[in-house]
């Protein structure tokens, strides 16, 4: 969440050189719980290759094998109706999609090795639906090429001739919907990417890498007050400003100040936990830090730690205000104004008192 944290993301939005995956497991299974283009404006292909399935098998079946027409149409019906009344970012639907295309494949082949007769269609009606697993229906690449490979094989087992036309035009389909599927799943990954940066840089400062105060008003810290009262946990708050930072420009330049900011993101960075502890750039030199699940000795163990380090690692102090909330389940809403207030107000008091010191209260006290 802070500058090394945010470049770490950043650096983990990258695309694997070969693979149509991003390189940081949590990255790809993000993207991975988005819906798919095929989901988005994407029941029709889907419902297209579930029809043309049906329709092809159907043609392809003897009049007497109509209860297995009648239970294949059934289990179609219900993995598409699943897939489509699925979550679009949850597991369910992707898996009622795969299931949808392995029914269709699988039925068309069953049809077709009960087939009456020889029709030059078939083969057509087959290399159709072997190419729709490749337009974007399922979002792992690997998933249609096993699909299709596995058609392929039956395939040619089915037919009872090898024929090395069929077997160069099949070869050439799978090859091709792999291609182009890789292409079109690096190019998804590639607008994921962007997307993501492009929410960074709108939710974190520039210079430092924290969140900014747009991010903690309007998102941030709403968030965290309603999941500390939905749990009924502690939050905190400390707010830390760097003493006579004017100084610091003044007298060195603003290249000083603005390494001495970066310095201090950087610090209080390494004292939080990633992925549960935020760190705001609240304004000039001031910085927040938001702590979920942390009671007021804790904070102030926290800020006594980092008042210490500032002191020591840099040429510059800090003061600190610390500032606890006991949620509880059923309570009135917490103020995210009064708490940064109170933050705010125990910071002056530190600063009235001398710089380079802590002062802490509980909200309810206040």
């Amino acid at each position: 969440m802070q500058q090394h944290h945010a470049s770490n993301d950043s650096r983990s939005l990258a695309l694997h050189p070969w693979l149509a995956r991003l390189r940081d497991p949590q990255q790809e299974a993000a993207y991975l719980r988005l819906p798919a283009p095929g989901q988005t404006h994407g029941w029709p292909p889907l419902a297209l290759y579930a029809s043309a399935s049906l329709a092809f098998g159907a043609a392809l079946l003897p009049p007497d094998c109509w209860p297995l027409a009648l239970a294949w149409c059934l289990a179609m019906a219900c993995a598409l109706w699943q897939a489509l009344r699925s979550p679009a970012t949850g597991p369910c639907r992707e898996a009622a999609r795969r299931t949808v295309l392995a029914l269709g494949m699988a039925g068309f082949l069953t049809s077709f090795s009960l087939r009456d007769a020889d029709a030059a269609w078939h083969a057509m009606a087959f290399c159709a639906l072997l190419l729709l697993p490749y337009a974007g229906i399922t979002q792992g690449t690997r998933h249609a090429a096993g699909l299709g490979g596995a058609a392929s094989l039956a395939w040619f087992c089915l037919h009872g001739a090898s024929q090395a036309a069929d077997a160069a035009t099949l070869l050439a389909l799978n090859l091709g919907g792999v291609c182009a599927s890789h292409g079109l799943q690096r190019q998804r990954r590639a607008q994921f990417m962007q997307r993501r940066i492009l929410l960074e840089q709108a939710m974190r400062d520039h210079l430092t890498g924290c969140y900014n105060r747009r991010y903690l008003d309007e998102r941030l810290l709403d968030a965290e007050l309603a999941r500390s009262q939905r749990h009924g946990l502690s939050l905190t708050a400390i707010l830390c400003d760097i003493d006579h930072f004017k100084r610091i420009n003044d007298v060195h330049g603003h290249a000083a100040g603005d390494a001495a900011l970066r310095t201090v993101a950087a610090l209080l960075g390494d004292a939080t936990r990633r992925g549960i502890d935020s760190v705001v750039r609240h304004g000039g030199e001031e910085f927040l830090l938001i702590l979920p699940e942390t009671d007021l000795a804790g904070g102030v163990r926290l800020a006594e730690r980092l008042r210490a380090s500032l002191a020591r690692q840099t040429a510059t102090t800090a003061s600190f205000g610390v500032v606890t909330i006991d949620c509880r389940p059923g309570a009135p809403a917490p103020d995210a104004s009064a708490l940064v207030a109170a933050a705010d107000k125990l910071l002056y008091q530190a600063k009235h008192a001398g710089r380079n010191c802590v002062r802490a209260a509980m909200l309810a006290s206040l």
